[in-house]
């Protein structure tokens, strides 16, 4: 069976382009933590070109199930998933077939909780530079004058409220 062959050669090549991923999604975490602009564009352009690979292999292994599934489960949907079709593949590809999804699944679990903890990481690091900004803009905005500058209407005017309140 021809079609086993290219769907065990398309998943091996769907798990090793994921793990790749997921060791530039460290290296990212790396690049955010340590602020290195420069690095993250770099594994930023890394993975655009992995996910133009990743499409192209998933595109194949569709290929490569429709074509399974019409020679040996034609009452089957082409788009069904994996284990609807799985039994109608011989015992001895089947555990390997199995082992390779699971293993394609854990991958993308794993690189989907470190995507998710990059962002983390970007929104607060976004948070601490809107916090910062906030911060010099208040000041920018604080201006400073004598005390013959200010009109004096009311003795308590001319302290803050915590000032007031201590």
């Amino acid at each position: 069976m021809n079609e086993i062959r290219a769907l065990k050669e398309s998943l091996e090549k769907l798990i090793q382009h994921h793990e790749y991923l997921l060791t530039l999604a460290d290296k990212k975490t790396k690049a955010i933590q340590r602020s290195n602009r420069k690095t993250l564009e770099e594994i930023v352009r890394l993975e655009q070109g992995e996910v133009r690979t990743l499409r192209q292999l998933e595109k194949e292994r569709q290929r490569v199930v429709a074509t399974f599934i019409d020679r040996h489960c034609p009452h089957l949907e082409v788009d069904v998933p994996m284990m609807q079709w799985i039994s109608y593949v011989p015992e001895k590809d089947r555990w390997e077939l199995d082992e390779q999804r699971e293993k394609l699944q854990t991958a993308i679990r794993h690189l989907q909780d470190k995507n998710n903890l990059n962002q983390q990481l970007l929104n607060d690091g976004l948070a601490v530079v809107g916090a910062m900004l906030n911060a010099i803009r208040h000041e920018d905005y604080t201006m400073y004058t004598s005390a013959a500058d200010t009109k004096k209407t009311n003795e308590y005017e001319r302290f803050s409220t915590f000032d007031s309140r201590a």
